[in-house]
């Protein structure tokens, strides 16, 4: 009677076994398949994590190149957000302007140059841009939208060129074009007053021989020639500055040219002392007769600027490729409004002076290659600079 049901749970029993063996083999197989299909997907994330990599170092690659692009180009770039604050600003930006770009970033670009980062029809525009000094540059700008992929604005973009040197240039080149009509005109008149004047001079001196030596009138012959002397000066000088400079260059030491420019000069040595301090070992090639000239007429005009005590001080010392001569003194100084003009032909300040000394000297210097330049404040003094190429 027991026998029945022992066997009918072992034939339950393994039924379920079976059922139970054919679970776990769906269930190995089921996993087998996830693990592969992880591994698969272990796989493509580590394909998508190279593929990221590479495209995260291509963007920064990018990215490095396009803001050193930025930053080596010569023009100045600013950039703004659609609010006009800053967000970029390159380099020559920086240079151009005087500010770092970490002063100006973030603010407002009205704020920092005082004028309204506007877009006009006519792209292209001479402005002047305020720099950090105070100082008004004059720039040539372009201004453009920065617009993304789909279109939109998102700020914009100032590109812009400093055009101080330009000017400066073209402001030279016009100078030299004015002188070389001054010299041609100088010419034409010099030689038109000479040929009259040599028949006064002729005249006068019959004038002189035909009076008694105790006539009175002997005075008014001697005012004549005396003018007659002054004019002819003033023409010799009219046509020295006309006259294309001709160098007979040789190479000299500077000390030497300096001592022999004192050599003649005279001063009351009591009221006025100069001191001279220059290396015997700097030599240079230039035209010594002429540049003889110039250093005396710089120092004779030092002279003449000091009224009373003073001191005048002349150095001699190489600059990069250039000797640079700097002669100083503590006279009356020049005013702001005349000093421009000091070496333009014709100007002076003296009541009887021609104004071509300094602007003989000028030419003489630039004919070397040279530069000359002046510095003064009224009442403390004047430096003249020469600079000329070794």
């Amino acid at each position: 009677m027991m026998s029945e049901p022992t066997e009918k749970m072992i034939s339950i029993s393994q039924i379920d076994l079976e059922n139970l063996t054919k679970a776990l083999e769906e269930f190995t197989k089921t996993s087998q398949s996830w693990e592969q299909a992880y591994s698969l997907l272990q796989e493509r994330i580590s394909e998508l994590n190279k593929e990221l990599e590479l495209k995260n170092h291509e963007l920064a690659m990018t990215s490095e190149y396009l803001s050193n692009l930025l930053e080596s180009i010569s023009d100045g770039v600013i950039a703004v957000d659609l609010e006009d604050k800053i967000n970029r600003f390159n380099r020559s930006a920086s240079l151009i302007s005087g500010y770092k770009s970490s002063e100006v970033l973030g603010k407002y670009f009205s704020e920092v140059f005082n004028r309204p980062f506007s877009i006009e029809e006519n792209n292209e525009n001479t402005y002047q841009l305020l720099s950090k000094t105070g100082r008004l540059i004059p720039i040539a700008e372009r201004n453009s939208f920065i617009t993304d992929s789909q279109g939109n604005t998102i700020g914009k973009v100032k590109v812009f060129q400093d055009l101080s040197e330009i000017l400066e240039l073209k402001a030279h080149i016009q100078h030299k074009e004015r002188l070389a009509l001054i010299g041609e005109m100088s010419a034409t008149i010099a030689h038109e007053i000479r040929n009259p004047l040599g028949g006064i001079r002729g005249f006068a001196s019959f004038l002189e021989q035909d009076l008694p030596e105790n006539d009175p009138r002997q005075r008014f012959v001697k005012k004549i020639m005396q003018g007659i002397q002054t004019l002819e000066h003033t023409i010799n000088d009219l046509l020295e500055y006309a006259r294309p400079i001709e160098l007979k260059q040789e190479i000299k030491p500077l000390c030497e040219l300096i001592r022999a420019s004192l050599e003649f000069i005279s001063y009351d040595k009591r009221n006025i002392s100069i001191l001279v301090e220059c290396p015997p070992e700097i030599k240079m090639n230039f035209d010594f007769i002429r540049m003889k000239q110039v250093i005396s007429n710089v120092i004779v005009n030092s002279i003449q600027s000091i009224s009373h005590q003073g001191e005048i001080k002349i150095k001699g010392e190489l600059e990069n490729k250039f000797v640079r001569i700097e002669i100083r003194d503590n006279g009356c100084g020049i005013k702001p409004e005349i000093l421009p003009k000091i070496f333009s032909p014709f100007f002076s300040t003296k009541e009887r002076g021609t104004g071509l000394g300094l602007a003989l000297c000028a030419k003489i210097v630039e004919a070397h290659g040279g530069q000359i330049k002046a510095e003064s404040t009224v009442g403390k003094g004047t430096i003249i600079t020469i600079w000329l190429p070794t």
